[in-house]
């Protein structure tokens, strides 16, 4: 067979991900062509697939023994050598390729300088990173450089021109969709570090509507919307209930596009044993005869209904509104209506907690947890046991110590 019928069989065969049937082909066309680049080439990629990567660097090898002058051969050993963690060798073939690529590319440069920043050079991947930019002759090839440049300035500490240059990529996003997605998420991401959730949530919000199946950007939108909970300590009933359904909503959607994301888990399970602690507190409040104001009585009744208490949505609403006077009465309906409230919440938690303890045991904080949702759910004993492991897994663990002596006190 000519070679580019090689190439074209060897093409169908690697869209099936038959890697081993790329590599027998492979073979029979390099014994009648022991010359041809292209067979080699796509026999080191199917070799990469199957981790084979001493053989992959061998066939690259034998390309660049052919082919010296073409920086091909010398950028794709230097990826593979990159993706292995072996920056030194990478940085040395992505030298090689520098000099002989045509005007206008910035593209060797930029893998240069990844491969600074992963060795821990940042001086040197900025001065390659910035030289990529530089050199490309139209400005929409930069987005990757400046993804990359930005990542490092976020490593040197230089938030500012960390931001700034997340900014341009995300601004390139048409030309290199995903370097555009991270560029956005990682803008977010400044924005958080620096203490501002509010303008992070716009740029999380961005990549989500660009890519809808990362779970890393509905974590972090779900967390910035916790964190203003948390920063304006809002309560479910009183302050800011929206914004704590918009962090739950996105914790889920994590874990939808990856279900084995413990820290979505843990960050759910935590929301929803704040607004059982939140719907406690606040029941507790109402039946000590602290009254309720309309929104918060609307907000009630649409809960109730949302948890599958429709039935005594007319007697928890009545007695808001004041028309019934019997205690005995008010306190059964509040004490359904608390176990609803509570349970609803609180077990949901614990089912999150649950899936986090199977994923990753050694985890304090999800221990925890867990007490907490035990404890709400009137679980005394459970929720003491899950105290102590949390304390055995980290015995500075503040908050545990205080909730396990609490239920110690209380008998």
């Amino acid at each position: 067979m000519e070679v580019m019928e090689y190439y074209h069989k060897s093409r169908d065969l690697m869209r099936q991900q038959d890697y081993d049937a790329v590599i027998e082909l492979c073979t029979g066309g390099l014994a009648e062509h022991p010359d041809s680049c292209m067979i080699l080439e796509r026999r080191a990629v199917a070799y990469e697939y199957k981790k084979e990567h001493h053989k992959a660097i061998a066939d690259y090898t034998r390309v660049i023994a052919l082919k010296p002058q073409d920086p091909d051969g010398w950028n794709s050993r230097g990826n593979l050598y990159h993706n292995l963690g072996e920056y030194d060798k990478a940085i040395a073939d992505y030298t090689q390729c520098i000099p002989l690529s045509p005007p206008g590319y910035g593209t060797y440069w930029s893998n240069r300088g990844i491969s600074y920043s992963e060795k821990g050079d940042l001086d040197a991947a900025i001065a390659d990173l910035t030289t990529s930019i530089e050199t490309w002759s139209t400005e929409d090839c930069t987005c990757w450089a400046l993804l990359h440049r930005g990542l490092v300035w976020r490593k040197k500490g230089d938030l500012k021109k960390a931001l700034a240059d997340f900014r341009k990529s995300a601004a390139r996003e048409p030309y290199r969709k995903i370097a555009g997605d991270q560029a956005l998420y990682n803008a977010g991401y400044i924005w958080f570090l620096r203490g501002n959730p509010e303008k992070a949530l716009p740029y999380f919000s961005r990549a989500i509507k660009r890519r809808d199946d990362c779970a890393d950007y509905w974590l972090a939108r779900g967390v910035c919307y916790w964190n203003i909970c948390v920063r304006n300590r809002s309560n479910f009933w009183n302050d800011d209930g929206e914004t704590m359904n918009l962090a739950e909503e996105d914790f889920g959607k994590a874990i939808e596009c990856n279900p084995a994301m413990t820290d979505a888990y843990l960050d759910r399970a935590t929301v929803r044993c704040a607004k059982a602690t939140d719907s406690y507190n606040f029941i507790k409040a109402i039946l000590a005869g602290k009254a309720v104001d309309e929104t918060q009585r609307v907000l009630l009744m649409a809960q109730l209904e949302h948890i599958g208490g429709h039935d005594m949505v007319p007697q928890f609403d009545a007695l808001l509104r004041g028309l019934r006077s019997s205690r005995d009465e008010a306190e059964e309906i509040m004490a359904k209506s608390l176990v609803l409230f509570v349970h609803h919440d609180a077990g949901e938690a614990l089912e999150d907690l649950d899936r986090v303890l199977e994923l990753d045991p050694n985890l304090a904080e999800a221990w925890y947890q867990r007490g907490m949702a035990h404890a709400l759910l009137g679980k005394p004993d459970q929720a003491l046991e899950d105290y102590d492991r949390a304390l055995a897994l980290n015995p500075d663990h503040d908050r545990a110590a205080k909730k396990r002596n609490e239920l110690l006190s209380n008998g």
